[in-house]
């Protein structure tokens, strides 16, 4: 038993685990949430308020859990302790009604998820194994997600999905107990005077670079989420049924594999400003097709082949940017920084997009969001970073 959990220890499985796990979670918790909590008879505006408490919760949530885990070294019994309390939660979630007990559910649910994010993405960085190999577990554990999530809605009840999420959360921490513990990173112990920098938010934030690439990130990452909201919802409208969305997202998410399997041959060659750029190209064609059009095998199609990608892309974007950006030691408390500053821009556009649908029209949000997206691109050009940092290679 001790040479198994030793041969266990560090293995690639362990890893293969925690991203599995994690993004499994992640998806058959939020990925048909709006259609969950719109066929128990909430109003786009009440969608909205309950999906957008994951931004507000994790504005204070994921900063702080970035700051414990720089301090304290110790990612892994952080994570394993987020993963499983936001097990237990769900099962509280599927039997409540009230609006704002959804609210509050959601999230601290969705923040404790999101605060494992910037810690596995340091994880699959500084570990002995390529970035893109490891990430793209995470891909096939979101698209089984959302493909179950969907089956489980249509064909067993609304609230199975529920009880797959501590299911999940408790392979991921098994994953995580399991990866390599990531050493600090050294100083110089030539200068016994000199102690190590505490991470500080107000250093990171002081970085005139980096506040630019937080303005982008938080335009780009608000269109994603309110995308992940509502895309469900416009196949719903246009006569697309349940089981059938989460198939969509299953191979929409399967889509995303070869971005991430490839990215040591791309992610390191091209500067961070170009592929911002190509991210946001992607995104706005996206909300272009799902403004216009009425056609539901279209906006199948555009999803399949566009929803994940610039989003996917963007997340391994923010990894190198930062990377390049701050001092190596502040890699978790700037990304935590962008994580808890990209939910507060979402709660403005969620709750506005909720309105307006209720107002208008769904197609005519994604037109908003092509105009947010535009704007991304126009404040893209004027920002500068390095491409000194080999994340990916």
């Amino acid at each position: 038993m001790g040479s198994l959990v030793r041969r266990y220890k560090g293995s690639y499985f362990a890893y293969v685990l925690a991203y599995v796990g994690l993004y499994f979670a992640m998806a058959v918790f939020s990925s048909i949430l709006s259609v969950y909590l719109t066929d128990i008879g909430k109003t786009a505006s009440q969608v909205s308020l309950i999906v957008s408490a994951s931004s507000i919760f994790s504005f204070v949530v994921v900063p702080l859990t970035g700051y414990i885990t720089d301090r304290t070294q110790k990612p892994k019994a952080i994570s394993a302790g987020l993963l499983l309390g936001a097990g237990a939660m769900g099962l509280v979630f599927s039997m409540c009604r009230s609006v704002w007990a959804l609210f509050l559910l959601n999230g601290l649910i969705l923040s404790f998820l999101n605060s494992v994010m910037p810690i596995s993405e340091r994880m699959a960085g500084r570990s002995k194994y390529r970035y893109g190999t490891l990430r793209v577990w995470g891909t096939a554990g979101y698209a089984v997600g959302a493909q179950a999530a969907g089956f489980a809605m249509e064909f067993i009840a609304p609230g199975a999905i529920f009880v797959l999420l501590p299911v999940a959360g408790l392979v991921a921490a098994v994953g995580f107990w399991g990866t390599e513990n990531t050493p600090p990173l050294p100083t110089d112990s030539s200068s016994p005077e000199e102690t190590t920098p505490r991470p500080s938010v107000l250093q990171v934030l002081a970085n005139p670079s980096f506040f630019l690439f937080l303005l982008i990130a938080c335009l780009f990452l608000g269109c994603s989420n309110v995308n992940m909201t509502y895309a469900p919802l416009l196949l719903n409208s246009l006569g697309v049924p349940t089981s059938t969305v989460g198939t969509v997202l299953f191979f929409s998410t399967l889509v995303e594999a070869p971005i991430i399997i490839f990215s040591n041959k791309y992610m390191d060659r091209f500067s961070g400003k170009t592929l911002i750029l190509a991210s946001f190209s992607i995104i706005l064609v996206q909300f272009l097709f799902y403004g216009f059009t009425r056609s539901a095998a279209v906006a199948i199609l555009a999803m399949v082949f566009l929803k994940a990608i610039a989003s996917t892309l963007f997340v391994m974007i923010n990894l190198k940017v930062v990377r390049n950006l701050l001092d190596p030691r502040y890699t978790t408390t700037g990304l935590s920084v962008i994580n808890s500053a990209t939910n507060l821009a979402g709660i403005l556009v969620q709750n506005a997009g909720g309105i307006l649908v209720d107002h208008t029209s769904i197609h005519t949000l994604y037109l908003v969001l092509c105009g947010l997206a535009g704007l991304g691109l126009v404040l893209t050009l004027f920002l500068k970073v390095g491409n000194r940092e080999k994340v990916f290679s």
